[in-house]
């Protein structure tokens, strides 16, 4: 990951609010951590939802290194090399540029597009092939009889456009974290709804293996998310229960110090006593009336 400069960080902002659409997604599959960072991760899912559907896109993606970042919060380094490492891995492969007289031909941004399609590896070509099939029944708003090879999990990408300011840096790096984290939980949570099972509990080190991240990673990566509002956990005997996992709809508050201890935070209420003054035990009559009712009041009491 390379750092922003402030001028890139300003025309970022420009280019991504340019299109104030909170509701990007990228679609990503759990078993995709085993083979690439999380900077292909999110590379790979973007190039994957428009090169895995033969209609209307014919199979092939073709975008700027610009739009890439304007969908997907990376700098264009990060990205190139991303694509790069993604095409050494077999995940990707370049398509052959059209030519001049082949369908829409347009010099200049044919020449600075990227134009590629799904590599060679096993688990691309799987991953291509179940998108497309999960894309085609949600269009389609039916339910396929046939069991999925492959889950898959959506990452809101559009929320990183309400949240520029967090995209330097190692905040960047930790700000896509807790979007690959809360994708995954927000799936996990949604299906133990529907299915009425109990509360959503994971391990740390389960976590850990699954993303490829360090377990301290993790730690702070849930109690980011839980400083944002966005989930609720209690942890108890190693199990982190997560008790709400809420859409992540918010402007995000910049983490100043990275939280790795997990804990059972517990508000105490504040007790308020109302303290009130004591009366003097013999307060001075002022009138004649208070001088005769306070004798009246003595002598009740065997004072006098």
């Amino acid at each position: 990951m390379r750092f922003l400069s402030a001028n890139l960080r300003i025309l970022l902002v420009k280019k991504m609010n340019s299109n104030n659409n909170y509701d990007d997604v990228v679609f990503m599959s759990p078993g995709q951590f085993e083979y690439l960072s999380d900077t292909e991760s999110f590379v790979f899912a973007h190039v994957a939802f428009f090169a895995s559907q033969m209609r209307p896109y014919k199979r092939q993606f073709k975008q700027t290194t610009q739009a890439i970042c304007n969908k997907i919060g990376y700098s264009p380094n990060a990205v190139r090399e991303a694509i790069t490492s993604l095409i050494e891995k077999g995940f990707l492969k370049k398509s052959q540029p059209l030519e001049e007289g082949q369908g829409t031909f347009h010099p200049y941004y044919d020449k600075i597009s990227h134009r590629l399609h799904v590599g060679e590896h096993s688990y691309a070509a799987l991953f291509a092939r179940e998108l497309e099939k999960t894309l085609i029944t949600s269009k389609n708003k039916s339910k396929s009889s046939q069991e999925r090879a492959m889950t898959f999990f959506k990452v809101h990408v559009g929320q990183l456009k309400r949240n520029i300011s967090l995209l330097s840096g190692n905040s960047s790096k930790h700000v896509h974290k807790a979007l690959i984290m809360h994708g995954y939980l927000q799936n996990q949570h949604k299906w133990n709804v529907e299915k009425n099972r109990n509360s959503l509990q994971r391990t740390v080190p389960s976590l850990a293996r699954f993303l490829k991240w360090s377990q301290n990673t993790v730690r702070r990566v849930i109690n980011t998310l839980k400083y944002w509002g966005i989930i609720d956990y209690s942890y108890t005997k190693g199990f982190v229960k997560f008790l709400t996992v809420r859409q992540f709809n918010t402007a995000a508050k910049y983490v100043k110090s990275l939280i790795t201890k997990l804990c059972n935070v517990v508000q105490k209420k504040t007790h308020i006593e109302t303290i009130r003054s004591p009366e003097p035990l013999n307060p001075s009559p002022r009138t004649p009336q208070e001088a005769a009712k306070h004798l009246q009041k003595l002598k009740s009491l065997g004072k006098i």
